[in-house]
């Protein structure tokens, strides 16, 4: 979702509309809006004084427990994300089950990379680290 517009712009708007005798869409082309925005901003003007935008709402919270998450991979950072994800909900509430999609999302935010097995190495979940510096330069020119 996009930005905003800005306050100012906002206040100075609905001002000149109300302060001339200029249409809606006259006003809203001046100031490169839509005149269905405009006239929402003189409405809100009107009825609340105020012209700000509001609070930016919505969005989706994380059914997964991330204490038990992080508990559960302090007990064996080995576990495919099968096996995470079914120990996950063994001990959640039944209500609380979870995909294993949600798993590795939830440790994706927790800072967690999942490693693949390689040739018999084991699976396991590991911290995300950071570059230490600077990626190499290319070699010479061959």
């Amino acid at each position: 979702m996009p930005n905003p517009y800005p306050t100012a712009l906002r206040a100075r708007a609905v001002h000149a509309y109300e302060a001339g005798a200029e249409a809606y869409d006259v006003v809203a082309a001046r100031f490169e809006v839509g005149v269905a925005t405009l006239q929402r901003w003189v409405q809100r003007q009107r009825t609340t004084g105020a012209v700000d935008p509001l609070a930016k709402a919505g969005g989706w919270t994380s059914p997964v427990d991330r204490a038990l998450l992080q508990t559960l991979v302090d007990e064996r950072p080995d576990r495919t994300t099968e096996e995470l994800t079914r120990a996950y909900n063994q001990r959640a509430a039944p209500s609380a089950r979870v995909h294993r999609s949600s798993i590795l999302r939830a440790l994706q935010r927790l800072g967690y990379v999942f490693k693949k097995n390689d040739r018999g190495r084991q699976n396991s979940i590991v911290r995300a680290c950071k570059t230490s510096g600077p990626s190499s330069k290319p070699g010479p020119p061959r």
